[in-house]
This record gives C-alpha cells, structure tokens and sequence, in this order.
C-alpha cells in the first residue's frame, strides 16, 4: 500500500500527545494535518479530502464524539478514530456503535498507532469495490452478483464466516459488508490485523489483561473481543495467530466467553466471528501450523472472493467509479477513457486485483489532460513515468504533450529531442506537485522517482532562473 498517497487530520488538544503522533505517522510517509479541538477539525474535515481522521476523545471546547457528530451530520465519511484514555472506555465503545472506526487507548506504543493507521488505511483503500455506508457493491460480472446475495444471505445467521482469496481483493470489505446487512449492524464492528500484531502483544491485544498482569499493565484494558460484545469481530488474517493462542481461540468458539490476560475468571460475551485469510489453512493444518479443531469451528461457511482477472466484467465497473471519485478529489470535473485506456485495462492480469487499479486510475486522472485518460497515463506493465520520460522509443507517444504529432514529425520540423523532453519532463513535475499541494514525497512517487531525484530536479530549475515553489504558490 502507498502511505505517501494519504492524507491524515490528527485532533488532540495535548500538545505532547499530538506531536508524538504527528512524528509517527510522518515517519510512515503518511501526510498528515493537525488540529487542536473538535471545532477546529470539523472545519478542516469539512474544507479538505482525509483518508483518515484520528482525534482524543476528551477535549475542551468541542469535544471528539460531538465534533463526529458534526462530522456525519455534514456527510463526511472519512473513518475516525479515536485515542482515548481508560477512564473514558465506555464513551469510545459507545463512540463505536454511533460510526467511529475503531480506537486505543493511552498510553501507547508508536507500533499501535502505526498498526491501527495501516488497518483502516488497507480498508478504506480497497472500500470502492464495496460502498461501505451505502451497503451497496460496485460489479457487473453474475458471479460477483451471487457473492454478494449469499454474503446479505449469510448476514442474517449467526454463523461463523471464513472469506479467503488473493491480497486486494477487498476480504475486509466484503467482511464489513456482511455486518451492516446483519442484526448487529448497530453494534461494533472491530477488525484485528493479526499479520501485523507482534506475537507478543497478540494475547494481549486480543483477550485484554488485568491490572498487574505484567510490568506496564498499571490499568485493566478491555480486549478486541471484549469491545466487540454485541457486534462483530474480523480477524485478519487469523492464519498467523501462534498455536499457543489458537486454543484459546477456539475456546472462545466453543464456549463463547474469554479470560483476560492475569486473569482468574472468564466471562461471557456475545459476539459474532469473522475471518479472512489467503493462506490454504487446510495445508496449514496438514503442515501442523494450524488446529484441525479450530479450522472446522470457523469453517462453517467459507466465501472465497475471485481475483480481478477472473472477473473482467467487473474492471470498467470499477475503474469508472474511480476515475470519478478522483477526478472529484482533484477537481477535474469528470474524466473519459479512451478506447486503447479500455483494451489495455481489459488487457491486464492484475496481480494486485483491486487495490491496483485503483492507484493506476488515481494515476492516470492526475497526469491526463483535458479530462482523457490514455494508454500511455496508465504506466501499465511496470513501466514508471520516469521511464516513460527517458526511453526514446516511447517519445511517439508524446504527441499530446508536446504538439508534434511523430517522432518522424520532430525530426523533419527540426525540433531538438533533448529540449522536448526535457520541456515536457518539467511540465509533467509541475503539474503532478500541483496536484499534490507541493507534497515532494507524494509527488515523487507519483513519478516513478525518488525524492533526491525530484529535489535535485527542482534545483536544476532553481539554478537556471525557475522557482517552481512560487509557480505551484
């Protein structure tokens, strides 16, 4: 996933906590604006596009939970998140069953906040293949319409649902969506990345622990299961839960209550399990990696999600929907395909199924002009714009952009091949940090290139008598 692409408001009122957080999300890569009470980020919220907000509960002012009420009252969608601390879990759980995504409590380590920003990143990037707040999917092909009647179909049990299938194909998406079509769509929906929690805080993370339970534990903490009673759990990936902790798991299967971590007593609780993998476990269980037991307890019904090149129908439904919602982000208007665009997306095998195409068409609306997506704006195959810029063979295709109509063309008007690329290197860099706000991360990686790269770039023009800071304000 490309952190460099997304944006992130953080909210706090606590100098020390915002900064802390600030420094770690930049380190992600991640951009990242800030605000200092709820009012503050309601009208951030309201003026800019955010793949994420993450704000404390407990503000002066205007609170976390009334400025998410702002926030939705405004039909804002953009997920949040919220930092909270101990005494204030009741109102975060509450919090949860009004829209909030998920959040942690303090104090916490950077990993936490970093797992939490991935999670609900992975998420939102693949959510277009399924409008999560409209409980409707975007496909054409029968074999996705059929999916999509046995998940609202499944929605309506109590059974434990296992969805496999290749990474991008949108497994916690499709999970949200068989909660939000369930009875517990009231209640939280609370996802666990096991793939990227440290074996050693899984126990932890997933069942909570007791005051004392271990060095640091100076408060009880509440597990993912215990947050989510009443609603639903998804847990990602579950093929990496250590053998030690599946036993557990399965007593939670089995006998539907949990013990905390240093605990002495289990309790009760009314949740219902999900979980996604793209590992066989059935080979994990024959390799001795996974319990037999616990694989036939979640595998009550299986959904296996198809990867995108097995269902071409789907790959116009889905770049369409995406090259409007980019081409509203950046203020295009609207954006129309070509006919060699459609071939070549057609054409395609998507090894990165949906997530793929979605960078490719946020690409291709930020470099195309006049609103037309071409061929040469989807950098298929491989093929960077850095390489597109400085491979001569590809300087055929650069008619759009220079006004030559050939190569032969350019030759015989005596047009100089080096100034041509080079004019048109410095357009394309011009008009991509445009897009990005001046963002020289973003936009490097947009171009194919690196940041040293860029900056060395932008010197070069400095020094022959062009700020491309005062051209892009």
């Amino acid at each position: 996933m490309d952190l460099t692409s997304k944006k992130i408001l953080i909210v706090d009122d606590d100098d020390n906590m915002r900064e802390a957080m600030l420094e770690t999300v930049r380190r992600m890569g991640v951009s990242v604006e800030i605000a200092t009470d709820g009012q503050e980020g309601f009208e951030k919220a309201s003026k800019n596009a955010y793949d994420l907000i993450v704000s404390d509960m407990r503000m002066p002012n205007v609170d976390g939970m009334t400025m998410m009420n702002m926030i939705q009252s405004a039909g804002i969608t953009t997920p949040l998140c919220f930092v909270t601390a101990f005494g204030t879990v009741n109102n975060a759980v509450d919090a949860l069953k009004l829209g909030a995504y998920d959040y942690i409590l303090k104090p916490f380590a950077p990993e936490v906040i970093e797992e939490l920003v991935r999670r609900v990143l992975e998420i939102e990037e693949t959510a277009p293949a399924v409008k999560r707040k409209k409980n409707t999917a975007i496909f054409r092909s029968a074999f996705m319409a059929q999916l999509f009647s046995l998940a609202r179909d499944v929605a309506a049990s109590e059974a434990t649902v296992l969805i496999t299938g290749e990474s991008g194909t949108g497994k916690e998406v499709f999970a949200r969506y068989i909660h939000e079509n369930s009875n517990r769509s009231s209640g939280a929906f609370v996802a666990v990345n096991c793939a990227a929690l440290p074996e050693n805080l899984m126990e932890s993370e997933l069942f909570g622990y007791e005051k004392g339970a271990f060095t640091g534990a100076v408060n009880r903490k509440p597990g993912k299961f215990e947050l989510a009673d009443g609603g639903t759990i998804l847990l990602d990936e579950l093929g990496e839960i250590p053998l030690h902790l599946q036993a557990k798991l399965l007593r939670v299967l089995q006998e539907k209550e949990v013990e905390r971590l240093g605990g002495t007593k289990p309790f009760k609780i009314n949740v219902r399990i999900l979980a996604t993998t793209n590992k066989v476990l059935k080979k994990e269980v024959d390799e001795g990696n996974f319990r037999e037991d616990l694989y036939y307890r979640l595998n009550v019904i299986s959904i296996e999600l198809p990867p995108l090149r097995e269902r071409k129908e789907d790959i116009m439904e889905l770049a369409t929907f995406f090259a409007e919602k980019y081409a509203q982000i950046n203020g295009k208007g609207s954006c129309k395909m070509t006919d060699d665009a459609v071939k070549a997306l057609l054409d395609y095998d998507w090894p990165g199924n949906v997530r793929e195409l979605e960078h490719t068409i946020e690409r291709a609306v930020v470099l195309c002009r006049d609103g037309v997506i071409s061929e040469r704006n989807l950098f298929l195959h491989g093929i960077t714009i850095n390489q597109f810029m400085t491979d001569k063979q590809e300087l055929a295709a650069a008619d759009s952009y220079t006004g030559c109509e050939t190569t032969e063309d350019s030759v015989s008007a005596g047009i100089d091949f080096a100034g041509t690329i080079a004019e048109m290197e410095r357009e394309l860099i011009i008009k991509t940090l445009k897009e990005t706000g001046g963002n020289r991360t973003k936009a490097a990686d947009m171009l194919g290139i690196t940041v040293r790269t860029l900056r060395n770039k932008l010197n070069e023009y400095k020094e022959n008598g062009l700020n491309i800071e005062d051209i892009i304000g």
